[in-house]
Parts: C-alpha cells; sequence; structure tokens
C-alpha cells in the first residue's frame, strides 16, 4: 500500500551520472544516528567512460532542525507533518576523466551544489522541488529537480519509488556536455555548445529490515538524457544507470 511519507531520509550513491540517488529510507520518531557503508557502480553515457565503482561511508542525523542524508546537510527553515523548507548543500559526483578518442578534453570535476528545496507530503506520497546551484564555479551552473516519491511497505520491506525530471541550465550543461573552440583545436573534436536541458529519470530504492537495527538496501537510478546532451560529441548513449546497494546500523 502506499503510505504518507512521513519523514524519509536519503543516502546518497555517489556517482557521476547523477544529482542525487535515494538509497536508504527510514521512518523514524528520534533522533538517532544512522551509520553505514553504499558501493555503486557508476554507467555512464560519455564515449570511453569505464565502469566507476566507489564504496562510501554514508550517515544520518535528523533533529528536526539540522540533518545529515547521506552526502546532503542542510538545516530546516520549516518542518511539519505535510511540509519541508530547507536550506541545504551536497555533493555532486558528475565528473568525466576523458579516455580514447576524447583523452585531450579537458576533465569534468565533481562539484558541491547548494540551494532550498520543499517537499509536500501527502496520503499518496511526497512532491518535492529542490533548486541548486554550483558553489565551487566548477560548471557555475543551477540544477531544478522536481520528482514524485511514493512509500511502498510490506512487512520488512520498504519500496520507495520515485519519477520526475531535472532540469540544467546552459552552464552546467556546457561543462559537463559541451567542447570549447580550444578543446576542439587541441583535439579535432568538433566545438559543441549546448543550451539549457530538461531530462527525465526514474528511481527504485528498496530497504530490508533485517534486526531492529540493521537495515540493507538497494537503488537503481535511471537517467534518460535530452537532445541537448546526446548531440554531444561526448556522448554515446541515451542513458545513464547507477545501481548500488549497503548496509546501514542505527544507534
Amino acid at each position: 500500500m502506499i503510505k504518507p511519507l512521513k519523514k524519509i531520509s536519503i543516502a546518497v550513491a555517489i556517482t557521476s551520472s547523477c544529482f542525487y540517488c535515494p538509497a536508504y529510507a527510514q521512518e523514524s520518531s528520534s533522533p538517532d544516528l544512522t551509520m553505514g557503508f553504499n558501493y555503486s557502480v557508476n554507467f555512464q553515457a560519455y564515449k570511453g567512460h569505464k565502469t566507476y565503482q566507489t564504496i562510501l561511508p554514508v550517515f544520518f542525523y535528523d533533529n528536526d532542525k539540522f540533518y545529515i542524508e547521506g552526502d546532503d546537510a542542510g538545516y530546516y527553515l520549516f518542518k511539519d507533518d505535510k511540509n519541508q523548507l530547507r536550506l541545504d548543500g551536497h555533493y555532486d559526483g558528475n565528473s568525466y576523466d576523458p579516455s580514447g578518442e576524447l583523452y585531450l578534453l579537458d576533465k569534468r570535476k565533481w562539484s558541491v551544489l547548494a540551494g532550498a528545496s520543499y517537499m509536500r507530503i501527502t496520503p499518496y506520497g511526497g512532491f518535492k522541488a529542490r533548486l541548486n546551484t554550483d558553489v565551487l564555479s566548477r560548471s557555475k551552473g543551477t540544477i531544478l529537480r522536481a520528482s514524485y516519491l511514493a512509500e511502498l511497505d510490506k512487512g520488512n520491506l520498504t519500496v520507495y519509488p520515485e519519477a520526475g525530471f531535472q532540469w540544467n541550465n546552459a552552464k552546467y550543461n556546457q561543462y559537463y556536455y559541451g567542447v570549447s573552440d580550444a578543446e576542439s583545436k587541441r583535439s579535432g573534436i568538433a566545438a559543441y555548445e549546448p543550451g539549457q536541458s530538461i531530462s527525465p529519470f526514474v528511481s527504485m530504492t528498496a530497504n530490508y529490515k533485517l534486526s531492529k537495527h540493521v537495515n540493507a538496501f538497494s537503488s537503481v537510478e535511471f537517467n534518460y538524457l535530452s537532445n541537448e546532451q546526446f548531440k554531444s560529441p561526448m556522448v554515446k548513449k541515451r542513458t545513464d544507470i547507477t545501481p548500488a546497494v549497503g548496509l546501514t546500523f542505527t544507534f
């Protein structure tokens, strides 16, 4: 059955293909500390990209004022049973280390995004919007992500489907998918300057309660590239996919 989303904690699968990937969720009325690890595999849409694997620690804490959710942390401006308005900052693992025919292009580096998010919680699920900007000036870009989240509960197993879209402004796309004139002259790859884009995504997270203090989770997110991204000479396919698994321990 679909339940009201009373409280969602999200461990981020730190990959280069997604803004954030839900990997763990739980309901709790107390500010317990949860720790664990997250193993993820990143299948990017870039040309010449090798499968990228990471094993990273995750932390969760929420006292209704400050929170930590994986690599996401912030402050509640307002919170009640139906609304959550937050200032937040999180790691953006989008990156690319050129290889093969693209080896003369510049590296695309990870960054930190900061901004605000709002979630409306209803009996039919949660509706979330999040606006963030690159604060390390890697891309100097901005992202808007809007999605619907649900909670399907069956005993010790809880499943969290999510679907939505992500808007990237032109600066963000230029950094991660564009080819500058200087890169073009150096590499022989055609110059490319993408504009803003809107692309859909879907994800699914499963959390299984092994004991009172231990949970196992798995997740996968599919991102479908927009035409602005897919037309880039850096890209070879329409989708990037990030599966993840892990364990968490609550103290």
